[in-house]
């Protein structure tokens, strides 16, 4: 199975069957995919599931070839089957679909749903589904940060998770920071793979504590969408205090009015109940101005669905 964005990042023509989604995230969860082969009764006992229930699963995942039954009602996995990369994706969608069908009208409403967003149980499955659009978008983001800053010797990526960004930092001879929160830190460096690339991993949340010293680059994707508008602007004001006089501040974002994709990304937002959304145009211009940067350079990326703001430090008194 090929691997879509995540829900709210996807296309509106573009996002998988919400049915399918939900069954394979229930097939995953309950440990049937993983079971497999097997006979719907013998599975069930073995899992200590409904025998009737996997039975119904079983069939309706082979509506979509998910899994494939031999004349003898073994099922096993079929050409539909998602691989291990596709797994955290569709798990991340699950959560979306859960979180708009269970507390999107009380979010409207002004009230806090009865049943609130569902935990993070798997912040591995998390930060590995994120990492997917990551992963393909980070050449051509770092890209236009490097090319505002041809000279940068050291970067800070604030609320970096999967690392992807910090990667493709080092892999241009940059010295890559990574901060985030305690629990997202142990998930990025259990592979070991950032410490080998030379990432400096940092825990911390950077609206409390930020890393030593001062960087060419402070570098936010993903993270100004998620909190209020006036948080957006204490961060500015906080990256300022760690940028070098004259280095860059470059934040990945969705801007509200810019393409349609950043309308649904907000409603994930509302979702989440933490107060983020879609921020305007004109409001970065302001924070930025107010932490000190220069007006930023705007650059739109994947046809306007991702936009770069990089906003030069202007000297200090």
């Amino acid at each position: 199975m090929s691997v879509p964005d995540p829900t709210f990042l996807a296309e509106p023509d573009a996002v998988a069957d919400w049915r399918l989604v939900v069954l394979l995230d229930v097939a995953t969860e309950t440990g049937l995919l993983d079971a497999l082969p097997g006979r719907p009764a013998d599975l069930a006992e073995r899992l200590g599931l409904d025998g009737r229930g996997v039975r119904i699963l079983l069939d309706a995942l082979g509506a979509w070839n998910v899994v494939v039954a031999d004349g003898e009602g073994t099922y096993g996995p079929g050409p539909g089957a998602p691989d291990d990369a596709a797994r955290p994706v569709l798990h991340h969608h699950a959560r979306a679909v859960r979180q708009w069908a269970g507390g999107l009208e009380d979010r409207v409403r002004g009230q806090v749903p009865a049943e609130p967003r569902p935990a993070m149980p798997h912040p591995d499955r998390w930060q590995a589904a994120l990492a997917v659009s990551a992963r393909r978008a980070a050449p051509g983001v770092v890209d236009a940060v490097m090319a505002a800053a041809p000279g940068a010797a050291s970067v800070v990526d604030l609320g970096g998770g999967h690392g992807e960004y910090a990667l493709e930092f080092t892999r241009r001879g940059v010295k890559a920071t990574l901060q985030d929160r305690p629990a997202i830190i142990e998930v990025a460096g259990a592979s070991g793979r950032l410490a080998a690339a030379g990432v400096e991993l940092v825990a911390g949340d950077f609206f409390e504590t930020l890393p030593d010293g001062r960087f060419d680059v402070v570098f936010a994707s993903g993270v100004t969408h998620t909190v209020p508008g006036e948080r957006v602007g204490e961060l500015f004001r906080r990256a300022a205090s760690i940028v070098v006089p004259g280095g860059l501040l470059a934040v990945q974002t969705f801007l509200r009015g810019r393409h349609r994709t950043g309308a649904i990304f907000a409603v994930q937002m509302l979702a989440n109940g933490g107060g983020g959304d879609t921020h305007a145009e004109d409001d970065y211009r302001r924070w930025l101005a107010e932490a000190g940067f220069a007006p930023p350079e705007v650059i739109d990326l994947d046809e306007g669905r991702r936009t770069v703001l990089l906003a030069r430090a202007r000297a200090r008194d």
